[in-house]
Parts: C-alpha cells; structure tokens; sequence
C-alpha cells in the first residue's frame, strides 16, 4: 500500500488541535464522512462534557463479533515546549514525520481510515470494528463511556488492538495509571508565631515524604521484570500553594500517581496513604485548629491490562506483525477498560513512546508502513474468518 494516502490523512488528522482540554468533534465528524464516503455509517457517542465524541463502526457483518481497532483522538499540550516546526503542520524530516499526535496516535488512526476501502472490499467473514475515544490524555472519560456501551451490546468485539506506539511490538500487559489530587486545609498565621498555625506546605511535604517511604516498600515487594521499572510506583509530579515567605500556608494542593502491577490494586495503595492521613496527620493539625484537614480526590483510575486475559490473542497476532514475543510497558492505556468490559485486548502500534508527549514528536514512515502492511495482513486473516478460535 502506497504511504502518500496515509500521509495525507495523517496531515489532516494532525491540523485538528484535540489538545484533550478542547474540542474533538471535528476530527470525529471528518472521519464519519470518510466512513459515509465508503458506504459505512458511523455512530457517534456524545461524550460527557461538551464539544467531546467517541465515534465506532463496523466493515463487514454487523452481527459478528470482530476484531476492534482502537485510538484516542486527543493529544497533550504543547505550551511551554521548543518545537521546531508547527506542532500542528506535518513536518518531514528524512524518514521522520514531526506533528503533535503522530506517534501518540494519530499515526495508528490514519493508518486505519486508510484501510477502510481494502477492508471493505476484503469481505470480510469476521468485521473490523473502528473506536475513537476521546480524554485518553486527562481522565479517559470516553473509553469508560464507549467501553460500557460495548459490554452492553448484544454482539460486542471478540478482540480489540490499541494502537499506542509500540515499534509494532504485541505488548500483552501494561501498568494501571490512577491520578489523585491531594487538597490540605492548614491555619494561617504569621510565621513569626508558627507553632499557632499549621503550615499547608508543610503537612503537603510530610504526605510526599510518606510517598516515598512506601514506594521503599512496594520496591522490596511484589516484582514483574518483564516491565522496565518492575514495581507498582508511587509518584507526586505537581505541588502548588502558600501565599508568601512569611505567612503559614492556608492551602496546598499536589497531584500523585500511582502505576500498579496488573493484578495490583491502586485503591489498596491509597488506603495506605489514607490511613497515614487520617491517623498520624489530621490528628496532629486538628489539635491546633479544628478546620485543617487533608481530602484526596480521585481524578482517574485506569486498570492494568492483564496477560492472563489475552495470550490467546497475542499469538494469533504477533505472526500477523513480524513480531518474535509479546512485550510489557509501563505506561497506561485504555486496554484495562476493554478488558474489564469482557473484550480480550492487546496493545500494538506504529512509533515509540520515547518521542510521545515530547517536543518534535515523530512516527517514522517505515513505522507507518509496516502499520498498513500489518492491517492488509489482518484484512486477509478475517476474509477466512475468525482470528482466534472460539
């Protein structure tokens, strides 16, 4: 398959700015039309805040369950970062296509809008299914709605590849990513009478420091070396309060993450970090000034992707890709909720995480082909019916 076409979708795709903080409806729109221009009707799902869509339909039989192409339409800001070229113009360089989203991954989707009409005309025995989600960089708000729809179907996916770049490596597990914001109320007063209030800042510290003393433990306990850190992490990455050098802070807010395992569960690792608030912190501020407190809030929880649920699948796929063995990652990705909704899932894409996020992010042209390559592949494996047997 020439890579000129997949160019081109991937110029568009990069021009529309779904920086997850705004809109992806116009990029939702444009690939329906795409789908409607090849006689396939997409069903948009309104997301649940506004200007925000999934999209997913079906190529081949509708009351078939079939194998689910999935991608998240949004990207991550690029303020504050020294690109190069214009983030949102397709940039060549040699083999290397610059854009924001082109490895994290709008590579992965332009390769698949590209294979519409080749699947299309496959007939296909066994359909493929295209999902985009949205908010898979803040909260993954539009996978849990598409994935409770799916679960919900009469006829849901028999499997689901999401495309996040993976040098088109099967990756059979990833770390769940859950993120919490952490608010402490202290007393404010002068610092030259500080023993009468109680510092924010501080007691915000004193959380951090126990972060990392149980970090130290989940260090020395459960251990998978087949991930690059081989731990469930502990990590605060945003702290932010106090109004001056000399007033005992009212306020501070911080923001943690904790990567689990697969198999371990992040709401066990908070109710540690629970517990420390409520009985060695709190305690000690209230006996001050009954107001202070410490409160966390969940702003997203997203599970592991187990291997347990998806060998099967990553063997019938990995000799569709050139790939040798499955592969394990640390970052999150959406393949938990698909999981969890009864949708066995592997992770397989064009690029590499390295560049994702980063200023100048790429997708090789060689990465993009052997995408399309890949996808004409699982095409002709579907002409003959289902790709792992039931």
């Amino acid at each position: 398959m020439p890579l000129d076409s997949t160019l081109d979708t991937l110029r568009t795709l990069v021009a529309f700015d779904t920086v997850s903080s705004r809109s992806n409806q116009a990029l939702i729109d444009w690939v329906a039309n795409r789908l409607d221009d090849h006689g396939i009707r997409a069903t948009i799902q309104a997301g649940d805040e506004p200007g925000k869509a999934n999209l997913f339909a079906t190529i081949g039989p509708a009351d078939e369950p079939g194998v689910m192409l999935s991608g998240h339409s949004d990207v991550v800001p690029v303020a504050g970062q020294d690109w190069s070229c214009d983030p949102f113009t397709l940039t060549a360089r040699d083999d290397r296509w610059l854009g924001r989203g082109s490895a994290d991954m709008k590579g992965f989707i332009a390769c698949c809008v590209d294979a519409i009409p080749r699947f299309k005309a496959a007939g296909l025995r066994t359909p493929v299914h295209l999902a985009l989600s949205y908010n898979e960089e803040s909260n993954m708000h539009g996978m849990r709605l598409l994935a409770r729809q799916i679960g919900e179907a009469p006829v849901r996916p028999a499997a689901c590849i999401i495309g996040e770049p993976t040098r088109m490596r099967v990756v059979v597990a990833n770390k769940g990513t859950a993120i919490y914001r952490c608010r402490v109320r202290g007393f404010s007063v002068h610092s030259s009478l500080r023993h009468q209030g109680v510092s924010a800042v501080e007691m915000a510290a004193e959380v951090i420091v126990f972060l990392n003393r149980l970090q130290e433990e989940l260090t020395r306990a459960e251990r998978h070396d087949g991930f690059e850190f081989p731990h469930t992490s502990v990590h605060a990455g945003l702290i932010q309060g106090g109004t001056a050098h000399n007033i005992t802070a009212k306020d501070c807010e911080f923001l943690f993450e904790i990567r689990a395992l697969p198999g371990v569960s992040a709401p066990a690792v908070l109710a540690r970090i629970r517990q420390h608030c409520d009985t060695e912190l709190v305690p000690r501020m209230r006996r001050i000034d009954p107001s202070c407190g410490i409160r966390i809030e969940e702003i997203l929880d997203a599970p592991g992707l187990d291997e347990r649920g998806n060998r099967s699948l990553a063997d019938a796929l990995m000799p569709l890709c050139g790939c040798d063995a499955p592969g394990r990652v640390s970052f999150g990705t959406e393949a938990g909720m698909l999981q969890e909704a009864g949708v066995p899932t592997v992770v397989c894409g064009p690029g590499e995480i390295r560049v994702a996020h980063q200023p100048d992010e790429y997708v090789e042209g060689s990465q993009l082909q052997a995408c399309l390559d890949f996808l004409d592949t699982l095409g002709a494996r579907l002409r003959r019916g289902a790709l792992v047997a039931g």
